[in-house]
Protein backbone atom coordinates (compact mmCIF):
# COMPACT_ATOMS: atom_id res chain seq x y z
CA UNK A 1 0.00 0.00 0.00
CA UNK A 2 1.37 3.40 -1.02
CA UNK A 3 -0.01 6.63 0.42
CA UNK A 4 1.20 9.79 -1.30
CA UNK A 5 0.82 13.14 0.47
CA UNK A 6 0.78 15.84 -2.19
CA UNK A 7 -0.39 19.33 -3.05
CA UNK A 8 0.76 22.00 -5.46
CA UNK A 9 0.84 24.59 -2.69
CA UNK A 10 3.69 24.92 -0.20
CA UNK A 11 3.09 25.48 3.52
CA UNK A 12 0.08 23.20 3.72
CA UNK A 13 1.62 20.87 6.29
CA UNK A 14 2.51 17.91 4.06
CA UNK A 15 5.57 16.87 6.03
CA UNK A 16 3.70 17.19 9.34
CA UNK A 17 0.83 15.05 8.06
CA UNK A 18 3.14 12.40 6.56
CA UNK A 19 5.37 12.11 9.64
CA UNK A 20 2.46 12.09 12.12
CA UNK A 21 0.66 9.30 10.26
CA UNK A 22 3.85 7.28 9.90
CA UNK A 23 4.63 7.52 13.62
CA UNK A 24 1.06 6.69 14.61
CA UNK A 25 0.98 3.54 12.48
CA UNK A 26 4.50 2.60 13.61
CA UNK A 27 3.37 2.75 17.23
CA UNK A 28 0.44 0.53 16.30
CA UNK A 29 2.85 -2.11 15.02
CA UNK A 30 2.55 -1.58 11.27
CA UNK A 31 6.11 -0.24 10.77
CA UNK A 32 5.62 1.88 7.64
CA UNK A 33 8.43 3.23 5.48
CA UNK A 34 8.45 7.02 5.09
CA UNK A 35 9.99 8.37 1.88
CA UNK A 36 11.18 11.98 1.97
CA UNK A 37 10.96 12.98 -1.69
CA UNK A 38 11.00 16.71 -0.92
CA UNK A 39 14.31 18.49 -1.68
CA UNK A 40 13.77 20.56 1.48
CA UNK A 41 14.48 17.35 3.46
CA UNK A 42 12.13 18.28 6.33
CA UNK A 43 11.48 14.69 7.37
CA UNK A 44 15.12 13.63 7.04
CA UNK A 45 16.04 16.53 9.33
CA UNK A 46 13.37 15.49 11.84
CA UNK A 47 14.65 11.92 11.85
CA UNK A 48 18.15 13.21 12.66
CA UNK A 49 16.95 14.77 15.92
CA UNK A 50 16.86 13.14 19.37
CA UNK A 51 13.63 11.13 19.12
CA UNK A 52 14.26 10.11 15.48
CA UNK A 53 10.52 9.89 14.76
CA UNK A 54 10.27 6.97 17.15
CA UNK A 55 12.29 4.68 14.91
CA UNK A 56 10.19 5.03 11.74
CA UNK A 57 12.20 3.89 8.72
CA UNK A 58 12.96 7.06 6.73
CA UNK A 59 14.28 6.84 3.17
CA UNK A 60 15.60 9.95 1.45
CA UNK A 61 14.94 9.95 -2.30
CA UNK A 62 14.17 13.26 -4.02
CA UNK A 63 15.18 11.88 -7.41
CA UNK A 64 13.00 10.84 -10.33
CA UNK A 65 13.33 7.27 -9.00
CA UNK A 66 11.32 8.03 -5.84
CA UNK A 67 8.21 6.28 -7.16
CA UNK A 68 10.29 3.21 -8.04
CA UNK A 69 11.70 3.22 -4.51
CA UNK A 70 8.14 3.34 -3.14
CA UNK A 71 6.99 0.44 -5.31
CA UNK A 72 10.04 -1.61 -4.30
CA UNK A 73 9.39 -1.03 -0.60
CA UNK A 74 5.67 -1.76 -0.98
CA UNK A 75 6.28 -4.94 -2.97
CA UNK A 76 7.01 -6.78 0.28
CA UNK A 77 3.51 -6.02 1.54
CA UNK A 78 4.46 -3.07 3.72
CA UNK A 79 2.92 0.38 4.07
CA UNK A 80 4.77 3.25 2.35
CA UNK A 81 4.09 6.96 2.86
CA UNK A 82 5.60 9.50 0.44
CA UNK A 83 6.13 13.17 1.32
CA UNK A 84 6.36 15.10 -1.97
CA UNK A 85 7.49 18.64 -2.89
CA UNK A 86 4.92 21.44 -2.89
CA UNK A 87 5.32 22.09 -6.59
CA UNK A 88 4.76 20.32 -9.88
CA UNK A 89 7.57 18.06 -11.05
CA UNK A 90 7.90 14.79 -12.93
CA UNK A 91 8.85 13.07 -9.69
CA UNK A 92 5.72 14.37 -7.92
CA UNK A 93 3.49 13.20 -10.75
CA UNK A 94 5.15 9.76 -10.73
CA UNK A 95 4.65 9.45 -6.95
CA UNK A 96 0.98 10.36 -7.37
CA UNK A 97 0.64 7.78 -10.16
CA UNK A 98 2.16 5.14 -7.86
CA UNK A 99 -0.29 5.88 -5.03
CA UNK A 100 -3.03 3.57 -3.86
CA UNK A 101 -4.33 6.54 -1.88
CA UNK A 102 -3.69 10.26 -2.31
CA UNK A 103 -3.97 12.61 0.67
CA UNK A 104 -4.19 16.33 -0.15
CA UNK A 105 -3.58 18.73 2.78
CA UNK A 106 -5.41 22.07 2.42
CA UNK A 107 -5.05 25.15 4.62
CA UNK A 108 -8.38 26.85 5.31
CA UNK A 109 -7.81 29.99 3.27
CA UNK A 110 -9.45 31.12 0.02
CA UNK A 111 -6.06 31.49 -1.67
CA UNK A 112 -5.03 27.93 -0.82
CA UNK A 113 -8.36 26.51 -1.96
CA UNK A 114 -8.28 28.47 -5.23
CA UNK A 115 -4.76 27.19 -5.86
CA UNK A 116 -5.84 23.63 -5.13
CA UNK A 117 -8.92 23.84 -7.35
CA UNK A 118 -6.71 25.14 -10.17
CA UNK A 119 -4.39 22.15 -9.85
CA UNK A 120 -6.69 19.31 -8.79
CA UNK A 121 -6.48 17.86 -12.30
CA UNK A 122 -2.71 17.65 -11.96
CA UNK A 123 -3.15 15.77 -8.69
CA UNK A 124 -5.81 13.33 -9.83
CA UNK A 125 -5.38 12.76 -13.60
CA UNK A 126 -3.33 9.67 -14.40
CA UNK A 127 -1.90 8.65 -17.77
CA UNK A 128 -4.16 5.59 -17.70
CA UNK A 129 -7.24 7.77 -17.22
CA UNK A 130 -8.04 6.43 -13.74
CA UNK A 131 -8.58 8.85 -10.88
CA UNK A 132 -6.89 7.64 -7.69
CA UNK A 133 -8.79 7.30 -4.44
CA UNK A 134 -8.10 10.57 -2.65
CA UNK A 135 -9.24 12.75 0.20
CA UNK A 136 -8.58 16.36 1.14
CA UNK A 137 -7.53 17.07 4.72
CA UNK A 138 -8.01 20.47 6.32
CA UNK A 139 -4.83 21.45 8.17
CA UNK A 140 -3.81 24.29 10.50
CA UNK A 141 -7.46 24.97 11.29
CA UNK A 142 -9.28 26.49 14.20
CA UNK A 143 -11.85 23.79 14.84
CA UNK A 144 -15.41 24.76 13.91
CA UNK A 145 -14.32 28.24 12.83
CA UNK A 146 -16.36 30.08 10.20
CA UNK A 147 -13.53 29.93 7.66
CA UNK A 148 -12.98 26.19 8.16
CA UNK A 149 -16.69 25.48 7.72
CA UNK A 150 -16.83 27.68 4.62
CA UNK A 151 -13.79 26.05 3.03
CA UNK A 152 -15.15 22.58 3.81
CA UNK A 153 -18.42 23.54 2.11
CA UNK A 154 -16.58 25.00 -0.88
CA UNK A 155 -14.57 21.80 -1.37
CA UNK A 156 -17.72 19.69 -1.09
CA UNK A 157 -19.50 21.85 -3.67
CA UNK A 158 -16.57 21.30 -6.02
CA UNK A 159 -17.10 17.56 -5.65
CA UNK A 160 -13.90 17.02 -3.66
CA UNK A 161 -14.13 14.48 -0.80
CA UNK A 162 -12.90 15.84 2.53
CA UNK A 163 -12.01 13.90 5.67
CA UNK A 164 -14.24 14.68 8.62
CA UNK A 165 -11.16 14.86 10.85
CA UNK A 166 -8.94 17.94 10.78
CA UNK A 167 -5.39 18.77 11.81
CA UNK A 168 -5.89 21.85 13.98
CA UNK A 169 -3.39 24.60 14.60
CA UNK A 170 -1.72 23.43 17.83
CA UNK A 171 1.63 24.33 19.35
CA UNK A 172 2.07 20.61 20.12
CA UNK A 173 3.18 19.95 16.52
CA UNK A 174 6.15 22.37 16.31
CA UNK A 175 7.07 21.63 19.93
CA UNK A 176 7.29 17.89 19.25
CA UNK A 177 9.38 18.52 16.14
CA UNK A 178 12.06 20.19 18.27
CA UNK A 179 12.93 16.68 19.47
CA UNK A 180 12.30 14.94 16.16
CA UNK A 181 8.99 13.66 17.46
CA UNK A 182 5.27 13.94 16.79
CA UNK A 183 2.52 14.47 19.39
CA UNK A 184 1.85 10.71 19.46
CA UNK A 185 5.34 10.20 20.89
CA UNK A 186 5.09 13.04 23.42
CA UNK A 187 1.62 12.56 24.87
CA UNK A 188 -0.37 9.63 23.54
CA UNK A 189 -3.56 10.85 25.25
CA UNK A 190 -3.12 14.53 24.38
CA UNK A 191 -5.54 16.37 22.07
CA UNK A 192 -3.08 16.54 19.15
CA UNK A 193 -2.34 12.81 19.39
CA UNK A 194 -6.07 12.08 19.47
CA UNK A 195 -6.71 14.05 16.30
CA UNK A 196 -3.83 12.25 14.56
CA UNK A 197 -5.44 8.96 15.59
CA UNK A 198 -8.79 10.14 14.22
CA UNK A 199 -7.23 11.09 10.86
CA UNK A 200 -5.35 7.78 10.63
CA UNK A 201 -8.44 5.75 11.52
CA UNK A 202 -10.50 7.61 8.92
CA UNK A 203 -7.86 6.94 6.25
CA UNK A 204 -7.91 3.26 7.27
CA UNK A 205 -11.70 3.22 6.84
CA UNK A 206 -11.40 4.62 3.30
CA UNK A 207 -8.69 2.12 2.42
CA UNK A 208 -10.68 -0.74 3.94
CA UNK A 209 -13.72 0.17 1.86
CA UNK A 210 -11.52 0.43 -1.22
CA UNK A 211 -10.04 -3.02 -0.65
CA UNK A 212 -13.48 -4.53 0.01
CA UNK A 213 -14.79 -3.07 -3.25
CA UNK A 214 -11.83 -4.52 -5.14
Amino acid sequence: MIITVATMKGGSGKSTVASCLAVYWHLRGRHPSLIDADPQRSIVRLAARERALGGVAVVEDATEDASKTARRLASGGGLVIIDTPGFRSRMTLDCIAAADFLLVPVKPSPFDVDRMLDTIGILTDRPDGRRPVFRCLLTQTTRDSVIAKHIRSELAEAGLPVLTSEMTNRVAYPEASLWGATPSLISWKGPAAKEIAAIADEVDMVLGAQQAAA
